[in-house]
Protein backbone atom coordinates (compact mmCIF):
# COMPACT_ATOMS: atom_id res chain seq x y z
CA UNK A 1 0.00 0.00 0.00
CA UNK A 2 1.37 3.45 -1.06
CA UNK A 3 0.04 6.59 0.95
CA UNK A 4 0.68 9.92 -0.17
CA UNK A 5 -0.19 12.83 2.28
CA UNK A 6 -0.05 16.50 1.27
CA UNK A 7 0.11 18.62 4.19
CA UNK A 8 1.27 23.12 4.47
CA UNK A 9 3.54 24.44 6.81
CA UNK A 10 1.14 27.67 7.49
CA UNK A 11 1.02 26.43 11.58
CA UNK A 12 2.91 23.57 12.80
CA UNK A 13 -0.70 22.02 13.24
CA UNK A 14 -1.11 20.52 9.75
CA UNK A 15 2.27 19.23 9.56
CA UNK A 16 2.06 17.53 13.04
CA UNK A 17 -1.31 15.58 11.72
CA UNK A 18 0.62 14.51 8.75
CA UNK A 19 3.49 12.53 10.74
CA UNK A 20 0.99 11.54 12.86
CA UNK A 21 -1.17 9.95 10.24
CA UNK A 22 2.08 8.32 8.44
CA UNK A 23 4.20 7.20 11.91
CA UNK A 24 0.36 5.03 12.57
CA UNK A 25 0.60 3.94 8.85
CA UNK A 26 4.27 2.41 9.30
CA UNK A 27 3.03 0.82 12.86
CA UNK A 28 0.14 -1.06 11.69
CA UNK A 29 0.85 -1.71 7.94
CA UNK A 30 5.22 -1.87 8.15
CA UNK A 31 5.48 -2.72 4.64
CA UNK A 32 3.57 -0.01 3.26
CA UNK A 33 5.34 3.26 1.74
CA UNK A 34 4.02 6.47 3.36
CA UNK A 35 5.48 10.07 1.79
CA UNK A 36 4.32 13.22 3.45
CA UNK A 37 4.92 16.40 0.69
CA UNK A 38 4.41 20.21 1.85
CA UNK A 39 1.98 21.16 -1.18
CA UNK A 40 3.43 24.70 -1.52
CA UNK A 41 7.05 23.92 -1.35
CA UNK A 42 6.33 21.75 -4.76
CA UNK A 43 4.73 24.69 -5.99
CA UNK A 44 7.48 27.30 -5.53
CA UNK A 45 9.70 26.93 -2.40
CA UNK A 46 10.43 30.87 -1.89
CA UNK A 47 6.56 31.27 -1.82
CA UNK A 48 6.63 28.57 0.99
CA UNK A 49 9.58 30.13 2.83
CA UNK A 50 7.49 33.81 2.16
CA UNK A 51 3.58 33.09 2.69
CA UNK A 52 4.56 31.37 6.05
CA UNK A 53 5.86 34.46 7.36
CA UNK A 54 3.45 36.88 5.96
CA UNK A 55 1.30 34.05 8.08
CA UNK A 56 3.56 34.39 11.10
CA UNK A 57 3.04 38.20 11.01
CA UNK A 58 -0.28 38.81 10.16
CA UNK A 59 -1.38 36.68 13.54
CA UNK A 60 1.12 38.19 15.38
CA UNK A 61 0.68 41.67 15.11
CA UNK A 62 -2.94 42.01 12.76
CA UNK A 63 -4.86 39.11 13.92
CA UNK A 64 -8.14 40.63 13.00
CA UNK A 65 -6.59 40.41 9.14
CA UNK A 66 -6.36 36.63 9.89
CA UNK A 67 -9.94 36.39 10.91
CA UNK A 68 -11.29 38.66 8.06
CA UNK A 69 -9.91 36.95 5.36
CA UNK A 70 -10.57 33.46 6.91
CA UNK A 71 -14.32 34.96 6.73
CA UNK A 72 -13.90 36.37 3.40
CA UNK A 73 -12.79 32.55 2.16
CA UNK A 74 -15.34 30.91 3.48
CA UNK A 75 -17.63 31.12 1.31
CA UNK A 76 -17.89 29.13 -2.13
CA UNK A 77 -16.57 32.06 -4.22
CA UNK A 78 -12.25 31.13 -4.24
CA UNK A 79 -10.03 33.54 -3.11
CA UNK A 80 -7.25 31.73 -5.67
CA UNK A 81 -7.92 30.19 -8.88
CA UNK A 82 -7.32 26.33 -8.22
CA UNK A 83 -7.64 25.84 -11.39
CA UNK A 84 -4.39 27.73 -12.71
CA UNK A 85 -2.52 26.32 -9.73
CA UNK A 86 -3.68 22.70 -10.32
CA UNK A 87 -2.73 23.07 -14.13
CA UNK A 88 0.31 24.56 -13.47
CA UNK A 89 1.34 21.98 -10.32
CA UNK A 90 0.08 18.77 -12.76
CA UNK A 91 2.44 20.05 -15.50
CA UNK A 92 5.76 19.90 -13.21
CA UNK A 93 6.50 18.20 -9.63
CA UNK A 94 2.99 16.64 -8.59
CA UNK A 95 2.46 14.66 -11.95
CA UNK A 96 5.81 12.89 -11.63
CA UNK A 97 5.65 12.34 -7.80
CA UNK A 98 1.72 10.76 -8.45
CA UNK A 99 3.10 8.69 -11.27
CA UNK A 100 6.22 7.45 -9.86
CA UNK A 101 4.91 6.95 -6.66
CA UNK A 102 1.54 5.74 -7.62
CA UNK A 103 -0.26 6.21 -4.43
CA UNK A 104 -3.06 3.73 -3.34
CA UNK A 105 -5.12 6.83 -1.31
CA UNK A 106 -4.09 10.63 -1.55
CA UNK A 107 -4.33 11.79 2.13
CA UNK A 108 -4.58 16.35 2.49
CA UNK A 109 -4.33 18.02 6.00
CA UNK A 110 -4.74 21.55 4.93
CA UNK A 111 -8.09 23.00 2.26
CA UNK A 112 -4.83 23.73 -0.38
CA UNK A 113 -4.02 20.67 -1.31
CA UNK A 114 -7.18 19.23 -1.07
CA UNK A 115 -9.19 21.76 -3.07
CA UNK A 116 -5.76 20.83 -6.04
CA UNK A 117 -6.32 17.23 -5.89
CA UNK A 118 -10.14 17.39 -5.69
CA UNK A 119 -9.88 19.70 -9.28
CA UNK A 120 -7.66 17.58 -10.68
CA UNK A 121 -9.18 14.35 -10.19
CA UNK A 122 -12.46 16.13 -11.73
CA UNK A 123 -10.76 16.56 -15.00
CA UNK A 124 -9.91 12.83 -15.13
CA UNK A 125 -5.88 13.82 -14.35
CA UNK A 126 -6.11 10.52 -12.01
CA UNK A 127 -8.66 8.51 -10.38
CA UNK A 128 -7.11 7.88 -6.87
CA UNK A 129 -9.14 8.08 -4.02
CA UNK A 130 -8.85 11.49 -1.53
CA UNK A 131 -8.94 11.78 2.10
CA UNK A 132 -9.27 15.16 3.34
CA UNK A 133 -8.83 15.40 7.10
CA UNK A 134 -10.14 18.62 8.78
CA UNK A 135 -7.65 19.84 11.28
CA UNK A 136 -9.91 22.15 13.80
CA UNK A 137 -13.72 21.90 15.57
CA UNK A 138 -15.21 23.51 12.67
CA UNK A 139 -16.11 23.06 9.01
CA UNK A 140 -14.53 25.43 6.49
CA UNK A 141 -15.90 25.49 3.06
CA UNK A 142 -12.19 25.34 1.43
CA UNK A 143 -12.21 21.99 2.60
CA UNK A 144 -15.73 20.79 0.82
CA UNK A 145 -15.28 19.71 -3.03
CA UNK A 146 -17.88 16.81 -4.31
CA UNK A 147 -14.85 15.07 -5.49
CA UNK A 148 -12.91 13.73 -2.29
CA UNK A 149 -14.03 10.61 -1.03
CA UNK A 150 -13.92 10.75 2.67
CA UNK A 151 -13.80 13.48 5.30
CA UNK A 152 -12.44 13.51 8.52
CA UNK A 153 -14.10 15.11 10.89
CA UNK A 154 -13.04 15.92 14.66
CA UNK A 155 -16.50 15.21 16.02
CA UNK A 156 -19.89 13.63 15.05
CA UNK A 157 -21.43 16.51 16.08
CA UNK A 158 -19.65 18.48 12.94
CA UNK A 159 -21.33 16.36 10.53
CA UNK A 160 -24.72 18.26 9.62
CA UNK A 161 -22.26 21.35 8.77
CA UNK A 162 -21.19 18.74 5.81
CA UNK A 163 -24.93 17.79 4.98
CA UNK A 164 -25.96 21.39 4.55
CA UNK A 165 -23.37 21.55 1.88
CA UNK A 166 -24.63 18.39 0.37
CA UNK A 167 -21.56 15.99 1.11
CA UNK A 168 -22.85 12.42 1.26
CA UNK A 169 -23.21 10.74 5.32
CA UNK A 170 -21.28 8.10 3.73
CA UNK A 171 -18.34 9.87 2.85
CA UNK A 172 -18.40 11.53 6.20
CA UNK A 173 -15.84 10.20 9.04
CA UNK A 174 -16.25 11.45 12.15
CA UNK A 175 -12.82 9.80 13.78
CA UNK A 176 -11.36 13.12 15.15
CA UNK A 177 -8.60 14.89 15.04
CA UNK A 178 -5.18 12.75 14.84
CA UNK A 179 -3.14 13.24 17.83
CA UNK A 180 0.36 11.81 19.04
CA UNK A 181 0.27 8.28 20.73
CA UNK A 182 1.81 9.94 23.34
CA UNK A 183 -1.85 11.92 24.38
CA UNK A 184 -3.52 8.44 24.58
CA UNK A 185 -2.02 7.21 27.73
CA UNK A 186 -1.14 8.28 30.75
CA UNK A 187 1.96 8.43 32.78
CA UNK A 188 3.00 8.60 36.67
CA UNK A 189 2.23 11.60 37.64
CA UNK A 190 4.35 11.33 40.79
CA UNK A 191 7.10 9.97 38.54
CA UNK A 192 6.88 12.62 36.03
CA UNK A 193 6.88 15.52 38.93
CA UNK A 194 10.31 13.74 40.43
CA UNK A 195 11.77 13.76 36.99
CA UNK A 196 11.24 17.10 36.10
CA UNK A 197 11.42 18.67 39.69
CA UNK A 198 8.17 19.97 40.15
CA UNK A 199 5.80 19.99 43.89
CA UNK A 200 3.24 17.78 43.72
CA UNK A 201 0.70 20.74 44.52
CA UNK A 202 -2.26 22.19 42.26
CA UNK A 203 -0.58 22.89 39.06
CA UNK A 204 -1.59 25.48 36.33
CA UNK A 205 -0.14 24.67 32.95
CA UNK A 206 -0.05 28.07 30.59
CA UNK A 207 0.87 28.13 27.14
CA UNK A 208 0.22 29.45 23.48
CA UNK A 209 0.87 27.07 21.29
CA UNK A 210 4.28 26.11 19.46
CA UNK A 211 4.56 29.94 18.47
CA UNK A 212 4.03 31.17 22.16
CA UNK A 213 1.23 33.40 21.24
CA UNK A 214 -1.21 35.34 23.64
CA UNK A 215 -0.30 37.37 26.47
CA UNK A 216 1.47 34.39 28.07
CA UNK A 217 3.49 36.64 30.46
CA UNK A 218 0.53 39.21 31.65
CA UNK A 219 -1.85 35.79 32.30
CA UNK A 220 0.92 34.40 34.20
CA UNK A 221 1.49 37.74 36.72
CA UNK A 222 -2.15 38.00 37.43
CA UNK A 223 -2.75 34.53 38.34
CA UNK A 224 0.25 34.67 40.61
CA UNK A 225 -1.06 38.08 41.95
CA UNK A 226 -4.58 36.37 43.03
CA UNK A 227 -3.81 32.60 43.53
CA UNK A 228 -1.85 31.33 46.77
CA UNK A 229 -0.29 27.69 46.91
CA UNK A 230 0.04 27.00 42.92
CA UNK A 231 2.80 26.28 40.77
CA UNK A 232 2.61 27.30 37.10
CA UNK A 233 4.23 25.62 34.55
CA UNK A 234 4.62 28.52 31.53
CA UNK A 235 5.33 26.96 27.95
CA UNK A 236 7.14 29.76 25.27
CA UNK A 237 7.39 27.65 22.63
CA UNK A 238 9.44 29.01 19.83
CA UNK A 239 9.26 32.63 21.26
CA UNK A 240 13.06 32.97 22.73
CA UNK A 241 11.72 36.52 23.44
CA UNK A 242 9.20 35.39 25.45
CA UNK A 243 11.07 32.50 27.60
CA UNK A 244 13.10 34.90 28.72
CA UNK A 245 10.72 37.80 30.04
CA UNK A 246 8.87 34.65 31.80
CA UNK A 247 12.37 33.50 33.34
CA UNK A 248 12.63 37.01 34.65
CA UNK A 249 9.61 37.22 36.63
CA UNK A 250 9.75 37.39 40.16
CA UNK A 251 6.45 35.58 41.35
CA UNK A 252 5.33 34.35 44.93
CA UNK A 253 4.30 30.87 43.48
CA UNK A 254 6.27 28.38 42.05
CA UNK A 255 7.09 28.98 38.60
CA UNK A 256 8.55 26.46 35.89
CA UNK A 257 9.48 28.12 32.63
CA UNK A 258 10.46 25.59 29.28
CA UNK A 259 10.70 26.84 25.33
CA UNK A 260 9.39 24.76 22.98
CA UNK A 261 9.35 21.15 24.53
CA UNK A 262 8.62 17.69 23.17
CA UNK A 263 6.79 16.42 26.14
CA UNK A 264 3.88 18.72 26.39
CA UNK A 265 2.16 15.48 26.90
CA UNK A 266 3.40 15.15 30.34
CA UNK A 267 3.15 18.00 31.58
CA UNK A 268 -0.47 17.99 30.43
CA UNK A 269 -0.68 14.91 33.05
CA UNK A 270 0.44 16.43 36.19
CA UNK A 271 -1.79 19.85 35.52
CA UNK A 272 -4.98 20.65 37.09
CA UNK A 273 -6.02 22.92 34.34
CA UNK A 274 -4.65 24.35 31.42
CA UNK A 275 -5.12 27.83 29.94
CA UNK A 276 -3.99 27.71 26.59
CA UNK A 277 -4.87 29.33 22.83
CA UNK A 278 -7.97 26.92 21.16
CA UNK A 279 -5.61 25.59 18.44
CA UNK A 280 -7.65 22.53 16.83
CA UNK A 281 -4.84 19.57 17.18
CA UNK A 282 -3.73 21.40 21.11
CA UNK A 283 -7.19 21.31 22.10
CA UNK A 284 -7.93 17.62 20.62
CA UNK A 285 -4.69 16.79 23.08
CA UNK A 286 -6.02 18.46 25.88
CA UNK A 287 -9.62 16.83 25.49
CA UNK A 288 -7.55 13.05 25.50
CA UNK A 289 -5.84 14.17 28.78
CA UNK A 290 -9.60 15.14 30.06
CA UNK A 291 -8.48 17.98 31.84
CA UNK A 292 -10.20 21.42 32.65
CA UNK A 293 -9.44 24.27 30.13
CA UNK A 294 -9.32 27.72 30.19
CA UNK A 295 -9.27 29.83 26.97
CA UNK A 296 -7.41 33.21 26.12
CA UNK A 297 -6.65 35.55 23.37
CA UNK A 298 -8.08 32.77 20.79
CA UNK A 299 -7.34 34.12 16.84
CA UNK A 300 -10.36 35.41 14.75
CA UNK A 301 -11.33 32.86 12.41
CA UNK A 302 -10.93 29.12 13.05
CA UNK A 303 -9.92 29.36 16.79
CA UNK A 304 -13.33 31.59 17.32
CA UNK A 305 -14.52 28.74 16.59
CA UNK A 306 -12.96 26.09 18.06
CA UNK A 307 -13.80 28.18 21.45
CA UNK A 308 -17.78 28.08 20.59
CA UNK A 309 -17.39 24.40 19.98
CA UNK A 310 -15.77 23.76 23.29
CA UNK A 311 -17.90 25.90 25.55
CA UNK A 312 -21.04 24.99 24.17
CA UNK A 313 -19.82 21.11 24.66
CA UNK A 314 -19.13 22.05 28.35
CA UNK A 315 -15.71 21.35 28.42
CA UNK A 316 -13.81 25.10 28.83
CA UNK A 317 -14.39 28.56 30.24
CA UNK A 318 -13.19 31.66 28.35
CA UNK A 319 -13.00 35.31 28.78
CA UNK A 320 -11.65 38.30 26.85
CA UNK A 321 -10.51 39.92 30.24
CA UNK A 322 -7.10 39.00 30.87
CA UNK A 323 -7.88 40.27 34.14
CA UNK A 324 -10.62 37.56 34.51
CA UNK A 325 -8.62 34.33 34.41
CA UNK A 326 -7.81 33.88 38.14
CA UNK A 327 -11.41 34.13 39.06
CA UNK A 328 -12.78 31.32 36.15
CA UNK A 329 -9.42 29.59 38.03
CA UNK A 330 -10.60 30.28 41.49
CA UNK A 331 -14.21 29.18 40.35
CA UNK A 332 -12.94 25.92 38.94
CA UNK A 333 -10.99 24.81 42.05
CA UNK A 334 -13.85 26.07 44.36
CA UNK A 335 -16.44 23.79 42.93
CA UNK A 336 -16.76 20.38 44.06
CA UNK A 337 -18.58 19.65 40.65
CA UNK A 338 -17.48 21.21 38.05
CA UNK A 339 -14.02 19.24 37.38
CA UNK A 340 -15.75 16.17 37.10
CA UNK A 341 -17.84 17.80 35.02
CA UNK A 342 -16.14 19.31 32.67
CA UNK A 343 -13.89 16.01 32.62
CA UNK A 344 -16.80 13.33 31.43
CA UNK A 345 -17.69 16.11 28.74
CA UNK A 346 -13.88 15.67 27.79
CA UNK A 347 -14.28 12.51 27.94
CA UNK A 348 -17.52 12.09 26.01
CA UNK A 349 -15.91 14.48 23.23
CA UNK A 350 -12.34 13.04 22.85
CA UNK A 351 -11.21 10.80 20.00
CA UNK A 352 -7.81 10.02 21.73
CA UNK A 353 -7.28 7.16 19.07
CA UNK A 354 -8.29 9.03 15.51
CA UNK A 355 -4.85 7.99 13.93
CA UNK A 356 -5.17 4.43 14.42
CA UNK A 357 -9.11 4.38 13.96
CA UNK A 358 -8.82 6.77 10.25
CA UNK A 359 -5.55 3.97 9.18
CA UNK A 360 -7.18 1.39 9.89
CA UNK A 361 -10.38 1.94 7.89
CA UNK A 362 -7.91 3.56 4.88
CA UNK A 363 -5.98 0.16 5.19
CA UNK A 364 -9.20 -2.27 5.09
CA UNK A 365 -10.96 0.01 2.15
CA UNK A 366 -7.43 0.48 0.08
CA UNK A 367 -4.55 -2.30 0.97
CA UNK A 368 -4.92 -4.25 -1.83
Amino acid sequence: MNVLIFSVSIGNGHDQVAHTISQEFLHRLPHCRVKVKNTLRLLNPVLDKVLLESYMNIIKIYPKAWGALYDRSNSKESLIDINDISNTLFKGRLKKEIDEFKPSVIICTHPFPSSIMANLKSKGRFDIPIVTVITDYNVHVAYLNEHVDHFILANEYLSEDLLEFGIRQDRILPFGIPIRKEFTHGGDPAEIRQRLGLADKRTLLVMGGGLGLGEISNVVKKTDDILDDIQIIAVAGKNSRLERKLKDLKLKNDLKVYGFVNNIHELMEISSCIITKPGGITSAEILAKKKPMIIFSPLPGQEYENTEFLMNAGIAMTTDNLNRIPALVKQLFRSENRIPCMEKMAEEIAKPFAAKDLTEHLIKLYNQ
